[in-house]
Formats: C-alpha cells, sequence, structure tokens
C-alpha cells in the first residue's frame, strides 16, 4: 500500500467552534497545515533501486512481494508510453529479478512501474545512457 498521509487544518473558525460548510471553508490566514507521514502502513510488495543507474545495456531490479497476487511491471518512457513489458501475471510470494534491457530503446529517462491487483504502485526511475 501506498504511504498514506492525513492533512489536518485549523483554522480560527474551527477553534471557536463556528460550523463551516465544505463549499463554504476558506483558509484562515492564521491557519496551520500539518502533513504526517504514517509509517505503519503495510508494503505488500518492494520495488528496489535499479542497478546500475544510469546503464548503458541493462539494468536490474528485485521484486519482493510478501503475499501472492497479480503484478504488471512495465517500463515507461519520459512521455509516459510504456515501451517494455517486463511481467503481467500472477506471483507467489517471494522475491524476483528483472532486468530491462536497452535493445531498441533511445537514451534518456524511463520509469519502471509495478502495480499489483490492487492497484498499488511502485515506481522507480532508470537513466539510460550510450
Amino acid at each position: 500500500m501506498a504511504p498514506r498521509y492525513s492533512i489536518r487544518l485549523l483554522a480560527a473558525t474551527l477553534l471557536m467552534g463556528l460550523a463551516v460548510m465544505p463549499a463554504q471553508a476558506a483558509v484562515a490566514p492564521s491557519a496551520t497545515i500539518t502533513l504526517e507521514f504514517d509509517s505503519d502502513t503495510p508494503n505488500p510488495f518492494r520495488l528496489s533501486a535499479p542497478s546500475p543507474n544510469p546503464f548503458s545495456s541493462q539494468t536490474r531490479l528485485t521484486l519482493t512481494v510478501d503475499e501472492a497476487t497479480t503484478m504488471t511491471v512495465a517500463v515507461h518512457d519520459a512521455l509516459g508510453r510504456r515501451v517494455a513489458l517486463l511481467h503481467d501475471g500472477t506471483v507467489s510470494a517471494g522475491t524476483y529479478s528483472l532486468r530491462v534491457e536497452a535493445d531498441n530503446l533511445p537514451p534518456g529517462l524511463y520509469l519502471v512501474r509495478a502495480t499489483n491487483g490492487r492497484g498499488q504502485t511502485a515506481t522507480r526511475s532508470v537513466s539510460l545512457v550510450r
């Protein structure tokens, strides 16, 4: 699961106990916004950093899955187009080695995106150099 963030807005009008409808809500100049990271959020899978990065012929990543699920792992170019599909199907719990080949890819920045059956994603960037 992706990290979960919660935002708390403490406006002066709310502290005074006035009812404010969401459609009418405005941020007062004295408002405080707090962004908290919830580190207890479970991650059912992890995608390692690519190695080597940058790369010229191939790079490897490790996908670690905690429970059986469907996974799609694809490589996207800087415009968001899918240029390679590394895996699309069911995986069991375990660790998998993924390899990105530079065949027929121009130099540039690419994103390796892993998505499980629940729509949770992990993304890593890789740079292809010649």
